[in-house]
């Protein structure tokens, strides 16, 4: 079988906005319908489910199930799910031993700078800074980071990639040297403290910090 030229990959990208639009007009006739409640709802149908809505609706002597309870149950268990702090490591209490060394010491919570104020993180991008911190939770709140801000995040993605370019530093909950943040900020040469594990919790919009990725600590100021 021949490889797929770079255009032809380029082409499958094409497709997802006409997918979509489609699946906001089955949507639509669901809602009319009432087997869900809004249009977006859609995409919180299984593909069985999907295809038999879609023959439902195509047929006239029988109307399509009516999935507004399901849906609802699903968004109740993403939104409990996506509230869960999850662990610094695997397993949980288990401690983290690779070829018999006990990292564990390493860890955030095993360091001691003397300071019960300082959040200790892992260093992940050199450089010390001073600037507010802004929380930011999810992409829906990426508008709220401003140029010079302190990105405070639990984690991020390639999606959040647009924001290092205002941020003076990085500061995450979860992470380490190799993780998306820490990477993406060497590249684009700012401070950066991963794996603090409470800073999202510890820190408030506005508060100013000291961000010191060599040390992998986060120093607030007391207003």
């Amino acid at each position: 079988m021949a490889p797929l030229r770079e255009d032809a990959l380029a082409d499958v990208g094409l497709g997802w906005p006409v997918v979509r639009r489609a699946l906001h007009e089955i949507g639509r006739r669901l809602v009319a319908a009432e087997a869900v409640a809004d249009e977006d709802d859609v995409f919180w149908l299984r593909m069985d489910e999907l295809e038999a809505a879609v023959e439902a609706l195509d047929s006239a002597g029988r109307g399509p199930a009516d999935s507004r309870a399901a849906v609802a149950e699903r968004k109740a268990t993403w939104r409990a799910r996506r509230a869960a702090a999850p662990p610094l490591t695997l397993p949980v209490g288990g401690g983290l031993k690779i070829l018999g060394i006990d990292f564990s010491r390493l860890l955030p919570g095993h360091r001691d700078d003397g300071s019960a104020d300082v959040i200790k993180g892992v260093p992940g991008s050199p450089g010390r800074v001073s600037a507010p911190a802004r929380i930011i939770h999810g992409p829906d709140e990426f508008g709220q980071l401003r140029q010079g801000d302190v990105l405070v995040a639990r984690i991020t993605t390639p999606a959040w990639t647009s924001l290092f370019a205002l941020a003076s530093a990085i500061v995450t909950d979860v992470g380490g040297p190799l993780s998306h943040s820490s990477i993406v900020a060497r590249e684009y040469g700012i401070p950066a403290v991963l794996g603090t594990g409470t800073a999202t919790e510890r820190l408030r919009n506005g508060q100013q910090v000291l961000v010191d990725g060599e040390a992998g600590t986060v120093t607030p100021a007391h207003s």
